[in-house]
């Protein structure tokens, strides 16, 4: 089932809308793995998915800074998302690539489902702020955050 990102979703800034936009698509291609029965590209997806949600995390804390927006909060939803993939990544490893039948509807949608929970509610008061800023913001750039922006944004522009 291929995901629409709505406007609904929009949190307020390019980088961030960017990035949800290739997690769902990611969720997509694991939908797709899934229903293949390809165990290892699925991990392999699965392990892509972690390292780029790290990335996007960073981003977004970089991104709240910016906006004096208090971030611990935040932080520990993100703590809690990425536990929930990496348990629903488990779970799938423990079938050993032959999955139930339901398992290519209900994990996809259960990681959409916490995708979007996270998006409408979790980020909530984030939103609140970046539509008070312009939604093409930028944080200013660190050294040390020179190397997650510039790979944030080979996949961020639209």
């Amino acid at each position: 089932m291929d995901f629409s990102f709505t406007k609904q979703l929009s949190v307020g800034n390019r980088i961030i809308d960017s990035a949800h936009k290739k997690i769902f698509d990611m969720l997509d291609r694991v939908e797709c793995l899934i229903g293949a029965n390809d165990h290892h590209a699925l991990s392999e997806t699965f392990n892509l998915l972690e390292d780029y949600l790290a990335d996007c995390f960073l981003m977004e804390e970089y991104i709240a800074q910016a906006v004096n927006f208090p971030f611990d909060r935040h932080a520990l939803a993100h703590q809690h998302l990425l536990n929930k993939v990496q348990s629903i990544k488990n779970e799938l490893a423990s079938f050993n690539g032959v999955y139930p039948d339901t398992a290519a509807d209900h994990y996809p949608k259960l990681l959409r489902d916490c995708f979007i929970r996270h998006i409408k509610y979790e980020s909530g008061p984030m939103r609140i702020i970046l539509n008070t800023q312009i939604y093409d913001l930028v944080p200013g750039c660190k050294e040390a955050k020179i190397k997650a922006v510039l790979r944030l944004y080979s996949t961020f522009w639209l």
